[in-house]
């Protein structure tokens, strides 16, 4: 779909692109310049890179425009030193608002402030696969490779798993209540593979656990099986 054929919904004046911390955060933007983003007819995602300082803290919404409805669930969000990397998946056709909201390390929380706001349009209409849920921990540093979903009835009972999760000692993928652990083959990075042969019971969930001192596990991410 050209985009010239894209009627725009009215915004508010001045809701899209950059907000007023946005320059002296010391904020870049590094994949889309321009704060329209045009999805393709065939294009299930689209991934969104912003520049940060060090220790910058970030949180993001996802919200439908048509069915005023949050879906930051469609929304991982992964770290690559200093710049964060967002892969959208909207979960149906139409716009939405992708807003971005920031907090410097030596700034007093916890409200963070919103720092720049996309509007995406997305033409078409693929499978509903939302991303793990992601715990704040998961924000300091971490890249998830694979899995970035765990589909529904998982046909192979093996999955892999590779992570970069920085300053960890231990990480284990629980699934129902078996421990599975991952190896790690380089520096802040694991991997593995874990056996989904069990039937679990809906609602079941597996999470990916880390231990970075102490004996204590912090929960980063849950997938839904």
């Amino acid at each position: 779909m050209a985009e010239e054929k894209v009627q725009l919904p009215k915004i508010t004046a001045g809701l899209i692109g950059p907000q007023a911390k946005f320059l002296s955060y010391g904020l870049s933007l590094v994949s889309h310049g321009d704060p329209v983003v045009y999805m393709q007819q065939d294009q299930p995602e689209v991934e969104i890179i912003l520049g940060t300082e060090p220790g910058t803290r970030i949180m993001v919404k996802l919200v439908s425009h048509e069915r005023k409805k949050e879906c930051t669930e469609y929304c991982l969000i992964r770290c690559m030193g200093d710049k964060f990397l967002f892969l959208i998946r909207p979960p149906l056709p139409g716009f939405y608002k992708f807003q971005i909201y920031a907090l410097l390390k030596d700034e007093a929380g916890p409200q963070m402030l919103n720092v720049y706001n996309y509007l995406i349009h997305c033409p078409g209409s693929f499978e509903d696969k939302p991303f793990p849920k992601q715990y704040p921990l998961w924000k300091n540093g971490c890249y998830l490779e694979e899995p970035i979903n765990l589909p529904k009835g998982i046909k192979d009972p093996m999955v892999r798993y590779k992570v970069f999760i920085p300053n960890a000692n231990d990480v284990q993928v629980k699934v129902g209540e078996e421990w599975n652990p991952l190896q790690q083959t380089d520096p802040g990075m694991f991997e593995g593979l874990v056996d989904f042969s069990t039937s679990y019971a809906p609602g079941s969930k597996a999470k990916l656990n880390v231990k970075f001192v102490g004996n204590n596990y912090n929960t980063l991410l849950e997938y839904s099986l």
